[in-house]
């Protein structure tokens, strides 16, 4: 999959939705097969975060939660990384200032 594809096609059933394209199973009968952009999954998972975020989480949760997105859109890319890969990609302390970030919460 390419970054950044479009995706809408017209199938016998009509127009298909963004993010969905069909296969064709046999004559006439097609499947949705489903095709997400990374900005796609960006958004949702930036979204999800934000709107957990704003009901349930601090200082601490926000935290933690952007790390999780950094996470997510960095094993897109990567997907055998380690959390200390992740960190090391994403943030400009070593893994273990990061990892301290946690140390003593209660």
């Amino acid at each position: 999959m390419t970054t950044n594809q479009e995706i809408a096609r017209v199938s016998p059933s009509g127009m298909v939705m963004p993010g969905e394209t069909t296969t064709k199973l046999a004559g006439s009968v097609y499947e949705p097969v489903y095709v997400w952009t990374r900005e796609d999954v960006s958004n949702a998972v930036n979204n999800g975060v934000d709107l957990v975020g704003d009901e349930l989480g601090g200082e601490r949760d926000a935290d933690l939660l952007n790390m999780v997105v950094n996470a997510v859109l960095t094993l897109l890319d990567n997907p055998h990384y380690t959390l200390d890969e992740v960190i090391t990609e994403c943030y400009d302390e070593d893994p273990e200032e990061v990892r301290s970030w946690w140390t003593g919460w209660s």
